[in-house]
């Protein structure tokens, strides 16, 4: 636990300007409804000058105490119960978490912060808002790290000051304050608080940065952090616009709903601008909620093995979060991983509605009443008892809605362009040994509710859908 700094080693004016810069910075949070709020406190100084502000502007019970754990270092626990002791001194309800870091290609630091940012999710509800203490210090260092990795627009924007977080939303109200000024808080009230031992080993790059570079820029220009807020503005908002244009130039390509994704026409976007065509994909999983935009890496394979692979290829790009596919002269950028085939045989009840059967490969089928007309699919006809439900195993065949005679199931995939990937997955849904529909595509004739009666529509939703709802 560090000491805590003097108060009388600072002037009156230092303290109050320290007192009254971080009461405004909380103030502004305070002036927008933002919900039940959760102080995200590691127990070093920014999270500890951040739960004491936080404390002085709000009520108690407004207030939650979150502390991640990542058993990284041998006083872990220690600053756990520091944190756990100040919560319960300023009467706020507290948690802790412990976590498990399992680095990967991308080193311990990204895995720790994988591990604390799953827990921030997880914990975050509809409407309530997550705090975290990153400062303006934390700001330079990330432009600095993100310029030397060869970022783009949007990770030279580096942290924003509020972003949408699962259900709820992240603040980081200190932002634009420089780590000094909340030092000269944090002695104005006699804060204590602990140091991380791994932050003065130069051997992390973020260390040797603040250390090695950010130390002399400080003292060189003492007004950096107001030059860095505007320059992180002008990146953000050139990011922005980035990303409209990709949005204009998406809605010329002939978007299409997939199951757990969007697909384009290649002909349309290969009509734009060569820059223009860059553009759509490196923005594409952001307009399609599937992840960051592309770094240069996935763009270029992208480019290279699935959109210049040859014309009758099935070409398949895992990326971090999604993966990409070309079909029938469309482009797909689907969400998560390609999800495993599995063999299965379920018994589905439709006696009361709406009703749902939680499939073994992470999907999920979900009936509901409908009037007929109002499904693109079509609806099934009620009564319906139980129904088995399976995937595809060879020589089905069936009649869908507007077919005159019944066909192979493997020449309507085709005649209907289901993508190969799907064919094999798509759940179909048998009453007895009468095939009634193929989720979420059609429904059997003989089985299909009349124009203007009520019937049953079927969805199916992915894994990555349901995670997104």
């Amino acid at each position: 636990m560090a000491r805590p700094r003097l108060a009388a080693a600072l002037s009156s004016e230092q303290q109050q300007s320290a007192l009254t810069a971080v009461a405004a910075a909380l103030a502004a949070v305070a002036s927008q409804d933002a919900g039940r709020l959760w102080i995200g406190c590691s127990g070093g100084l920014d999270s500890m000058v951040l739960l004491d502000a936080a404390a002085r502007q709000w009520p108690a019970e407004q207030l939650r105490v979150l502390h991640i754990n990542h058993q990284l270092s041998p006083q872990a626990d220690h600053w756990q119960a520091s944190v756990a002791a100040r919560a319960a001194a300023l009467g706020c309800p507290f948690e802790a978490v412990k976590v498990v870091c399992q680095p990967s290609g991308e080193g311990l630091e990204a895995a720790a912060r994988a591990a604390r940012y799953a827990v921030f999710e997880q914990r975050l509800a509809a409407g309530e808002s997550l705090l975290l203490g990153h400062h303006a210090d934390d700001q330079l260092e990330t432009v600095l790290y993100r310029l030397l990795r060869g970022a783009g627009l949007r990770g030279l924007a580096a942290m924003a000051g509020q972003r949408p977080l699962a259900a709820g939303q992240l603040l980081r109200p200190l932002l634009g304050l420089p780590r000094q000024q909340l030092e000269h808080y944090a002695a104005a009230r006699t804060l204590s608080w602990v140091d991380d031992e791994s932050n003065a080993s130069s051997d992390f790059d973020r260390n040797f940065l603040r250390h090695a570079v950010v130390a002399p820029l400080r003292q060189r220009w003492p007004s950096w952090h107001k030059r860095l807020a505007r320059t992180t503005d002008y990146l953000r908002e050139g990011d922005r616009l980035l990303c409209d244009l990709a949005e204009l130039d998406l809605a010329s390509c002939e978007p299409h709903s997939e199951v757990a994704g969007q697909s384009l026409a290649l002909v349309r976007w290969q009509g734009l601008p060569a820059r223009r065509q860059a553009n759509l994909l490196r923005y594409w999983p952001v307009l399609a909620a599937a992840g960051e935009p592309l770094d240069g890496a996935e763009l270029a394979e992208l480019q290279s093995s699935v959109i210049g692979a040859r014309a009758d290829a099935q070409p398949l790009l895992l990326g971090r979060g999604r993966h990409w596919r070309r079909f029938d002269g469309r482009l797909y950028l689907l969400a998560g991983k390609p999800p495993p085939l599995i063999d299965y045989t379920l018994t589905w009840s439709l006696a009361e509605l709406p009703a749902e059967l939680a499939l073994p490969d992470g999907s999920r089928l979900i009936a509901e009443r409908a009037t007929a007309g109002e499904a693109d699919a079509g609806l099934l006809k009620p009564p319906l008892g139980a129904l088995t439900v399976r995937p595809r195993r060879g020589g089905e065949r069936s009649r869908p809605v507007g077919r005159k005679r019944s066909a192979p199931l493997k020449n309507i995939y085709q005649q209907q362009a289901v993508a190969p990937w799907l064919r094999e997955r798509v759940p179909l849904l048998w009453a007895g040994s009468q095939l009634a529909a193929a989720a979420g595509l059609w429904v059997e004739a003989s089985c299909a509710a009349q124009p203007g009666q009520q019937g049953i529509a079927i969805r199916w939703l992915s894994a990555a859908e349901q995670h997104s709802q």
